[in-house]
C-alpha cells in the first residue's frame, strides 16, 4: 500500500499523501472554477493553471517513487480525480490522461530511460493514444514512426507522447506467432507531433483533445516496448492495470456531484414560475424525489466502484492475479458508475427548467461534459456485454476487460 507520505528525492517536492493531495486540489479549486469560461472558449487549460497543477504534483500521482512520484494507490487516486472533477472536468481529464499514460509507460520502460524524460513536474505531462494508428519501420537503433491518432488529450500541453502502432516490414505488417500484427508502444517528445484542430465537441471542450500526426520520426529502441501484460516493475500499482478505468468513474461521479449541488443551490432560491403559488422549487414533491434519486445514483455508483476497486487492489497486493470474474465486476462497476452519473445529471438538468439551458449555467456544462465523457470506450455499453459473458462463464471475446 502507499505509505502515509511520499516526497520527491531528498524530501523535495509535494507530499503525495492522500489528504495532502486533496488539500492541494481544494486550494486550486477556486482558480480552476474562475477560469472555466476561458478554458471552454479556448478549448484548452491555460498555461498558468497547468503549471500550478504540475507544481502541486497532480501529474505525478502514478509515477514511481523512485522517480519522484506518488505511486498512489487506486482508491486514493479515485478520490483525487473525483475532487478535481468537482472543481473542473477538463482539469480532471488532463490529469487522468497523463497519469494513466505514465502508468502504462513505466510498466514497460526502466528508470534509467525515464529519469531523463521526467526532469521537471511540467515536463512530466503526457499525452497518449493506444490504438495502433501508426506504422513503425525498423531501422538501425530503433524505428521510424508515421501515423495519425485521434482524440489526443493533452496534445497541446504534453512534454511526452505515448502511442500505439504496428510494426511494419516495408508495406506489410509484421505478424507474430499468433498471426496478429505486432503491436508496439512508442514514447517520443511532444514536439515531434503536430496537432490537428479537430476538437470541436458537445462537451469536455477544455481538454483540447485534438487529433495529431507524426511523420517519419525516429524513435530509439530504448523508448519502445511491447504490449505484454507483464510489467517490468514488481510494485502492486503497476500490476493493477486499472487506473484509467477507475479514474473515468471518478470523473463522471464528480460531475454528477456538481450537478446535484448546483441544483440544490438553485432550488433553494428559485420560485416555481409556472405555479407561483407553490413557492420555491425545493418545496415541490416532484423536485424532492428527483434530488433524492440523483443522490442515490451517485452514491450507489460510488460505493460499487470503490468496493470493486478495493477487491481488485487487495488481490494484487497479495501478489495474486485477479480472476476473470473480479475483472468483470470491476469493469461493470466502472461502466455503471458512469451510467448512474449521467442519469443523475439528466435529472438535475431537467429539474432546473429554463434556468439550466443557458451556457452560463453550470448545469449546462455538467450535461454536456457527462455525456461526452460517457462516450469513451472504457465506459461504453459494450462493457455490459463483456462482463455478462464472463459472468455466464463464456469467452468474453476480448482481452480488454
Amino acid at each position: 500500500m502507499t505509505p502515509p507520505s511520499t516526497r520527491g528525492p531528498g524530501g523535495a517536492g509535494p507530499s503525495y499523501a492522500r489528504d495532502d493531495v486533496l488539500a492541494a486540489v481544494k486550494a486550486l479549486a477556486p482558480r480552476l472554477r474562475a477560469a472555466s469560461d476561458e478554458v471552454e472558449s479556448e478549448r484548452s487549460l491555460t498555461e498558468p493553471l497547468v503549471q500550478a497543477m504540475a507544481d502541486a504534483g497532480l501529474y505525478r500521482l502514478l509515477l514511481p517513487r523512485s522517480l519522484g512520484g506518488g505511486e498512489m494507490d487506486p482508491l486514493a487516486y479515485f478520490d483525487v480525480i473525483e475532487a478535481l472533477a468537482q472543481a473542473d472536468s477538463a482539469a480532471a481529464w488532463s490529469v487522468l490522461i497523463s497519469t494513466s499514460t505514465i502508468a502504462i509507460t513505466v510498466r514497460g520502460l526502466p528508470d534509467e530511460i525515464l529519469a531523463p524524460m521526467f526532469t521537471s513536474p511540467r515536463q512530466t505531462i503526457m499525452a497518449g493514444s493506444g490504438p495502433p494508428k501508426g506504422r513503425a519501420l525498423p531501422v538501425p537503433g530503433g524505428y521510424r514512426l508515421t501515423g495519425r491518432w485521434t482524440q489526443g488529450s493533452n496534445i497541446l500541453l504534453a512534454g511526452w507522447i505515448h502511442v500505439g502502432c504496428h510494426l511494419y516490414d516495408g508495406d506489410q505488417p509484421r505478424r507474430g506467432s499468433d498471426g496478429r500484427p505486432v503491436y508496439l508502444r512508442c514514447v517520443l517528445p511532444a514536439s515531434d507531433a503536430k496537432a490537428v484542430d479537430t476538437w470541436r465537441t458537445t462537451g469536455m471542450r477544455g481538454t483540447g483533445s485534438h487529433d495529431f500526426t507524426i511523420t517519419d520520426v525516429f524513435i530509439p529502441e530504448e523508448r519502445v516496448h511491447g504490449a505484454s501484460e507483464e510489467s517490468l516493475r514488481p510494485q502492486p500499482l503497476y500490476q493493477f492495470v486499472g487506473w484509467t478505468h477507475v479514474a473515468h468513474a471518478a470523473l463522471g461521479l464528480g460531475i454528477g456531484r456538481v450537478a446535484i449541488d448546483e441544483f440544490i443551490a438553485l432550488a433553494g432560491g428559485k420560485e416555481a414560475t409556472w405555479l407561483p403559488a407553490e413557492g420555491r422549487l425545493a418545496s415541490r414533491t416532484t423536485i424532492q424525489a428527483k434530488v433524492a434519486r440523483a443522490e442515490a445514483l451517485v452514491g450507489s455508483g460510488r460505493a460499487y466502484v470503490r468496493e470493486a476497486t478495493r477487491d481488485l487492489w487487495e488481490t494484487v497486493c497479495r501478489g495474486e492475479r485477479p480472476s476473470p470474474g473480479q475483472r468483470a465486476i470491476y469493469r461493470l462497476a466502472i461502466a455503471q458508475a458512469m451510467t448512474n452519473a449521467s442519469e443523475a445529471v439528466d435529472l438535475m438538468y431537467s429539474a432546473g427548467g429554463a434556468s439550466a439551458i443557458y451556457a452560463t449555467s453550470r448545469l449546462d456544462r455538467c450535461l454536456r461534459d457527462a455525456h461526452t465523457a460517457a462516450a469513451h470506450v472504457w465506459v461504453a455499453p459494450d462493457t455490459y456485454e463483456l462482463a455478462g459473458r464472463l459472468l455466464l462463464g463464456l469467452d468474453p471475446g476480448s482481452t480488454t476487460i
